[in-house]
């Protein structure tokens, strides 16, 4: 019920004398070596191009149980569609690609983040959780997350479309702005963002996550990629405080 990891895996900077990737370690290696420590993994890299078929079956095929991938929704329907009609084929197609992953049960919910500047679209939202699929073919049920980055979201209209959606509300902790909480769905989605967590912040965080799972939500929480900075501390640090 309670899933931590970082936001990607796969980087060079953390490869090295006292990193996360020991130096002996080839880069085709770590997915293995991270997947040992942790038990989830936000995928970045799918907002930057759309997951390929081999990409999906190797996600299938290496995953060890329980696992999951946690991808981000493409570009094309966030930041250049902006949610509108002419990025619906986009978004299912990207969709259509994670099917394997959803049918394996490897697949987490899916990170719908928008642009900063995009202020409250209603009509666009509700037109836009209309058109997401909830179910593979084969009946493995698909599960969204949605990060908005402007304030103007923050209102009880949309959180009640999210509620009836049964869309997470992304909980997005920054330097420049404390995550917001608001319950809409079974699963929760945290991402921690700031540049430094100290113990206490991490305590406080991990009492949010008890009383999430205590109330059988299932939470999925990513802790920030940065090339410089060691996130995979923090996640070990709440690994520890919710046992």
């Amino acid at each position: 019920m309670f899933h931590v990891g970082l936001s990607g895996y796969s980087y060079r900077p953390w490869h090295g004398e006292g990193r996360f990737y020991p130096p002996e370690l080839k880069p085709k290696q770590f997915f293995g070596f991270y997947a040992e420590r942790y038990q989830t993994v936000e995928m970045d890299g799918t907002w930057y191009r759309m997951p390929s078929e081999k990409m999906v079956e190797e996600w299938v095929k290496n995953a060890p149980k329980p696992f999951t991938f946690c991808p981000k929704m493409h570009r094309q329907v966030t930041h250049m569609s902006r949610l509108k009609e002419d990025g619906f084929d986009s978004a299912k197609f990207f969709l259509k690609r994670l099917e394997p992953a959803a049918d394996a049960g490897v697949l987490g919910p899916v990170l719908v983040q928008l642009p900063p500047n995009m202020k409250i679209q209603l009509e666009r939202l509700v037109e836009f959780l209309k058109m997401l699929p909830l179910k593979t073919p084969n009946g493995a049920a698909y599960r969204y997350a949605m990060e908005f980055r402007n304030e103007t979201w923050e209102t009880e209209e949309v959180s009640s479309l999210l509620a009836s959606h049964s869309v997470a509300w992304v909980a997005s902790d920054t330097d420049e702005k404390e995550g917001v909480r608001k319950d809409t769905a079974p699963h929760a989605y945290i991402r921690l963002r700031k540049t430094e967590y100290s113990n206490e912040d991490l305590a406080k965080w991990a009492e949010y996550f008890r009383e999430l799972r205590d109330a059988d939500k299932e939470v999925f929480v990513y802790c920030k990629h940065d090339d410089d900075g060691s996130p995979w501390i923090w996640a070990d640090e709440l690994k520890t405080l919710m046992c």
